[in-house]
Parts: C-alpha cells; structure tokens; sequence
C-alpha cells in the first residue's frame, strides 16, 4: 500500500499540501508540530521553511516513506540536529508525544482513513497545546472513491466528530486551488 501511495504521490509535484502548508499560522515562535502522514515530505519542507519549528514530529505509517524522508537531503538536517524525527506509529497512540506539547497538527490527505475518527481526533486534542490548531486538507474527488477504503469523506461528518471531542473555531474553508490539486481546508483550535 505505502509503494503504492508513494507512485501517486510522485505522478503530482506536491503542490496541493505545499499550499496547504503555507496557509498554516502559528504565533508560537519557533513552534512544536506534529504532521500526521507527510508522505513524501512536500508539507514537512514547507512547515520547517516557513515556521522554524524547534521539534517536528512526522507520523508516518508506510515504510516506504519513512525511508524516503530520511534520505531526504533537505531533511536531513533537521534529522541530524533532532528537530525532525520520523515515528512509524499509528497515530491513535502518539503516547510519545506530552499533553500539550504540540502547537499545529497538520494531515493532507489523511482523514479518509482515520477510523474511528474519533480516537484519533482525540488523541490529536490531548497532544494539542491550549489554542493550538488542527490542520487537515481534504479533496472533494475522494467522495467517489472506494468507500470501504475512504470511509471520511463527508466533511460535515469530520467537522461535528471535531467539535464532539472538544475542539472549537470549527470550520471547512473554502476550497483552494483547482482541478486535481484543489482541497479543502478543515480546521479547528484547542480552546484556549
């Protein structure tokens, strides 16, 4: 599967979750991030560019990927100096990360696959920092995929399980850029 994902991943330039990454605003300085799947690490460049994290987690479930950001000779920097570390674990269980330790929880292209959604959510709540904000970017084009494999992809659905386990400021943005690229942000902060 993780071989797969990685040749889709690699027919696009990474220009959707680049975007979506750049919309993301943390007034911490120098904040704490954890990115729930980066894939081939398109986003993970974009968020250690643009906002200087000083620990980035990259939850990453394929091996595949795993070893491919490591490699990464743009990474590898932030690798070898310990701001980025990159975790194979499931990210229901992300008992590595403290409570409130984390300002941004960044996902592109993940939550379809996030079941139950509410384990994770919770889970994304309890490592979050108070006022720290939950990113996800989602495509309208996996409405027409596999359900069985694509189980989230009503967005309302995804915005109400948010708001249940206590997130506030809960919203679907308006979709951004346009044809296969085009995405919708979902978003929400850990009241403060």
């Amino acid at each position: 599967m993780g071989w797969m994902a990685q040749r889709i991943m690699d027919m696009g330039s990474g220009a959707d979750s680049i975007d979506a990454a750049s919309q993301i605003v943390s007034e911490a300085k120098q904040p704490v991030i954890a990115e729930i799947g980066p894939g081939a690490g398109h986003a993970t460049k974009e968020l250690i560019q643009k906002l200087s994290p000083s620990r980035f987690y990259g939850i990453e479930i394929s091996e595949a990927f795993r070893n491919r950001l490591k490699e990464d000779p743009v990474l590898k920097p932030s690798i070898e100096s310990g701001v980025f570390t990159v975790h194979g674990d499931d990210a229901r269980d992300l008992s590595f990360i403290p409570d409130n330790s984390v300002d941004v929880v960044f996902a592109f292209n993940v939550v379809y696959f996030l079941d139950p959604l509410s384990a994770y959510l919770q889970e994304f709540h309890r490592i979050l920092k108070p006022g720290g904000s939950l990113n996800l970017g989602v495509k309208n084009m996996a409405k027409d995929l596999d359900p069985s494999v694509y189980k989230y992809t009503d967005w309302d659905v995804c915005l109400e399980e948010m708001k249940k386990v206590g997130f506030e400021n809960v919203a679907a943005d308006e979709e951004r850029l346009k044809g296969p690229t085009a995405y919708v942000p979902l978003v929400a902060e850990k009241p403060p």
